[in-house]
């Protein structure tokens, strides 16, 4: 009982004490003040983080006009790019990437004078799926990335012949589109065509005994195959 009384007196006084009334209240001020500042700050914090976003993004953007690519030649990447808020001695670095974002240098160029076009031609890409980009290196260090951008490279080439040797007529059966050329030993073109998906013959009773090379372009994957072919 007397310990209830104590702890009663206890509340009575807190809450009947002008000096602890004045206490309490201001304690209330001061935490809701502390918040206040806590939110704000965070706030800052957040609209700081989206500012650097948008500056790196419109630091790219300065730099890098258009950044483009597509496959030619056969089993080439041609990549061509503009910048704008490049100097002189300024690096452009070429990077592939074939396994995720693991990304390997396959080329290096300057900027110079005023040009502001550039590319370069990847001439032996590996099959399947490539990612590209370019790493800005200006003056002082600073260093931004162009987008990435995704090619695609198909396989082998789709087209079987037959028979190996051939008499007079070569089967020839094909997927995709393809132009084929009948070299001789020293590289003359002997025959050449056009042929569309499906099985066609070939007459080649116009070529002498000998060993040639049958090659074959493939319009749609731009592969290039070469096979030995025996004339009888």
């Amino acid at each position: 009982m007397a310990r209830q009384l104590l702890v009663d007196g206890i509340i009575y006084f807190f809450y009947q004490s002008p000096a602890m009334k004045k206490f309490f209240w201001l304690t209330q001020v001061a935490f809701f003040c502390c918040c206040a500042t806590r939110a704000q700050q965070a706030g800052e914090t957040a609209d700081s983080v989206t500012g650097l976003r948008q500056d790196l993004k419109e630091a790219t953007r300065a730099v890098f006009v258009n950044f483009s690519g597509n496959v030619r030649d056969y089993n080439k990447v041609w990549l061509q790019w503009k910048v704008d808020s490049a100097e002189d001695g300024d690096y452009f670095v070429i990077e592939r990437a074939t396994d995720g974002d693991q990304f390997e240098t396959i080329g290096v160029l300057r900027k110079t004078g005023e040009n502001n076009y550039y590319e370069l031609t990847d001439i032996a890409p590996p099959n399947g799926t490539d990612n590209y980009r370019i790493k800005y290196t200006g003056q002082g260090g600073r260093v931004i990335y162009s987008k990435a951008i995704q090619m695609s490279l198909s396989g082998a080439v789709s087209f079987k012949f037959y028979p190996n040797p051939v008499d007079k007529l070569l089967i020839i059966r094909t997927e995709h589109r393809v132009e084929i050329q009948v070299t001789d030993a020293i590289g003359a073109i002997r025959l050449s065509k056009h042929l569309q998906p499906g099985i066609q013959v070939i007459n080649l009773s116009s070529l002498e005994r000998g060993m040639y090379i049958l090659r074959v372009a493939d319009k749609e994957s731009n592969r290039i195959t070469s096979s030995k072919l025996l004339k009888n």
